[in-house]
């Protein structure tokens, strides 16, 4: 199977969203080749629509974002692995998406979600994966706006893993409970492979808190809170 993983966080390997990509990728048994767009020269989409009246799909631009374009084409499965900014995507791997306008038509149709769509990867022909992670404590509320842009590009059966409380990942004394998401997510991965869903018990351990919202708002505030008693009492004008 030829999957291609679009990375979007700034953090590269250290990127908690990316060590969830691969969790559920161990559980497909796959192997994938990994793009990191934060290390490319992608220019914002010009809305020129030269991909729609002259060029037949094919983006004017020359640029890394080409290449990206073309592996998203030949793909059988594409992962958009990215983490939460913003209620949205971070700005360099949102560059890339604004481009894959060349995926689609520009003669539109009325689809049975009763919402507009231009013909081409919106009708769901790209079989596509979001997995997103962020520091939020919910995943209703927050990842909202992530999770209809992604099914609109790509189809509203589009597989989306969103990952509240992703803070607890960097923190050792919360393994016990990291490591039941993460068996969960090897499980979706798994489900994903066999029937190209994930199961709806899987799914709701996946959107369901690791824990209580208000002790994980608590602690998070604690957290911060240390962090700049900290810089506060580092010694200013230290010579080096």
């Amino acid at each position: 199977m030829n999957i291609l993983i679009i990375d979007g966080s700034p953090n590269r390997k250290k990127s908690i969203t990316l060590m969830l990509t691969k969790t559920f990728l161990a559980g497909m048994n796959e192997t994938a080749e990994i793009v990191n767009t934060i290390d490319l020269n992608i220019n914002p989409c010009r809305a020129c629509y030269a991909c729609w009246v002259k060029t037949n799909g094919e983006c004017v631009q020359k640029d890394d974002a080409i290449e990206i374009l073309n592996k998203i084409k030949a793909a059988d499965t594409i992962i958009w692995s990215i983490p939460l900014y913003s209620y949205s995507v971070p700005s360099h791997c949102k560059a890339l998406m604004d481009r894959t306008l060349c995926f689609n038509q520009p003669e539109m149709y009325i689809g049975e979600d009763g919402r507009s769509h231009h013909y081409g990867y919106e009708n769901g022909s790209k079989k596509t994966v979001l997995i997103s992670s962020g520091g939020l404590p919910d995943v209703i509320g927050n990842f909202d706006g992530l999770v209809f842009q992604i099914k609109h590009m790509f189809g509203k059966n589009t597989t989306t893993i969103c990952c509240a409380e992703a803070a607890l990942f960097l923190q050792s004394e919360t393994k016990s409970m990291t490591s039941k998401y993460l068996d969960a997510i090897r499980n979706a991965g798994s489900e994903y492979r066999m029937t190209g869903i994930i199961s709806a018990d899987t799914q709701a351990v996946l959107d369901a808190p690791m824990i209580p919202r208000d002790l994980y708002i608590k602690n998070t505030n604690i957290a911060f809170a240390q962090i700049k008693k900290r810089i506060k009492n580092i010694p200013k004008n230290r010579h080096l």
